[in-house]
């Protein structure tokens, strides 16, 4: 009884000690926090500055954040994107600025639905053909799109057409010869051109036109078909122009190449005949005959088989 009587209860004035001293780290906690607050939002307003003026109405939270968002409703989202995305292509070619987004609108749409076929295709098309001179980055964005397609169709004969032509022939053209990428890009671009034409239901036109690649009429027929199945996908009417010019001038000059090598076997014929004759005389006559032609014996081929 006694040693519990010797001890000494806390007083008014210890307790009131601890709540102050309770109260001031809580202050002291708190006004800590606020300038880590403060400095972290310092910094965000800083990254926020560096932001391009068109992020506030262009930009799209990641994939992830969007599938979360869809609650399961993935399809609709890549919907909603894809038209999005293309009021912006419409916009900015309008406008004849660049599409720097698009690919993210994209990418986005394709992660929420990989089998919206038609995005491929006309996505790929779009990053290419928008009104801007085609750099390589262009090109290679549009590969990337057409590989995503090719895995999630790997039995679709476009894909690899597309991304063959791209390699072969749009790459080196933008980059130029002395791009040492380019011997690779090449060898890439007839090996998925090969693919393309062993496909099961692929046009009858592309197995020729894969075996003519490499001279330059198989290399400007490839290039008209690879133009029209992009004007195909293609939705905004100025890219569609603008792939139609490409058109034009390629078949013009395809065309301009025709007339010249009809005019040079025209001139060596008049020259083998009778150059010294009017050009109507030597079509008339025929090829010239010498008095030994005539003389000489028919060849057996110049006779039809008896009948029996």
């Amino acid at each position: 009884m006694r040693a519990s009587s010797d001890m000494t209860l806390p007083t008014p004035k210890n307790s009131r000690g601890r709540r102050v001293g309770l109260t001031v780290s809580l202050l002291a906690g708190l006004l800590g926090m606020s300038c880590v607050a403060y400095q972290f939002l310092a910094h965000t307003s800083r990254l926020r500055d560096a932001w391009p003026p068109e992020a506030d109405t262009f930009y799209l939270p990641p994939s992830s954040a969007l599938r979360i968002a869809s609650l399961g409703h993935t399809e609709l989202f890549a919907d909603l994107i894809h038209a999005r995305a293309n009021v912006y292509f419409g916009t900015q070619l309008h406008a004849r600025v660049p599409t720097k987004w698009l690919a993210q609108y994209l990418e986005a749409a394709m992660d929420l639905d990989p089998k919206f076929e038609r995005l491929y295709l006309a996505g790929a098309a779009m990053l290419i053909y928008n009104g801007q001179k085609i750099s390589p980055d262009m090109v290679l964005a549009a590969i990337h799109v057409l590989k995503r397609g090719h895995e999630a169709f790997p039995f679709e004969w476009e894909f690899p057409f597309q991304m063959g032509f791209n390699l072969l022939f749009e790459l080196p053209q933008d980059a130029g010869e002395d791009d040492p990428r380019v011997p690779g890009w090449r060898q890439q671009g007839v090996e998925m051109l090969r693919q393309a034409a062993l496909y099961e239901g692929v046009p009858y036109y592309i197995p020729n036109l894969v075996a003519r690649m490499l001279t330059k009429s198989g290399a400007d027929d490839l290039a008209i078909r690879h133009l029209e199945q992009s004007y195909a996908v293609a939705t905004n009417p100025e890219a569609r122009t603008q792939i139609r010019n490409k058109l034009f001038a390629l078949r013009g000059k395809q065309f301009s190449e025709q007339l010249e090598e009809n005019l040079r076997a025209y001139t060596q014929m008049i020259g083998e005949r009778f150059p010294e004759a009017p050009e109507a005389f030597s079509i008339v006559v025929g090829p010239r005959t010498t008095a030994l032609g005539i003389l000489s014996p028919p060849t057996p081929t110049a006779f039809l088989p008896d009948n029996p």
